[in-house]
């Protein structure tokens, strides 16, 4: 039975992508983890999500990891951890992930709040897999 990696390992995989200078890859990993979390059990969800990761060498990355897991379980109606509201999960300037000026409003539209009490503000599609 295949067990999907939790947040820690995301985060692992994540600062070594960002090592490596791949922000792109790195930012789809994140993404990817809301897929990878709603469709498991919910037993596998909480050990997904209950431990916090180190950091990953960036504060907006660590601020998207915290993001996606409490997005993640408010969607699916699991109390977030506690590790989600921990200072170092929140950033002092905005953050537009599409890093297009023409997308900023809607991303401020459409950001959920786990993201934007965070600072960080990605569009609509940004949550939706296929």
């Amino acid at each position: 039975m295949w067990i999907e990696p939790s947040i820690v390992e995301i985060a692992d995989e994540v600062s070594q992508c960002l090592v490596e200078g791949d922000q792109a890859f790195a930012m789809r990993l994140a993404f990817r983890f809301v897929e990878r979390y709603d469709r498991s059990s919910p037993q596998v969800r909480q050990s997904m999500v209950e431990r916090e990761p180190g950091p990953t060498g960036s504060s907006q990355f660590d601020a998207l990891l915290a993001a996606v897991v409490e997005y993640s379980c408010v969607t699916n109606g699991s109390p977030p951890p506690r590790w989600v509201d921990h200072g170092s999960r929140f950033l002092d300037q905005f953050w537009f992930v599409a890093n297009l000026q023409s997308l900023e409003a809607e991303a401020l539209v459409h950001s959920p709040i786990s993201f934007s009490r965070r600072g960080i503000f990605v569009c609509s599609g940004a949550l939706t897999y296929a």
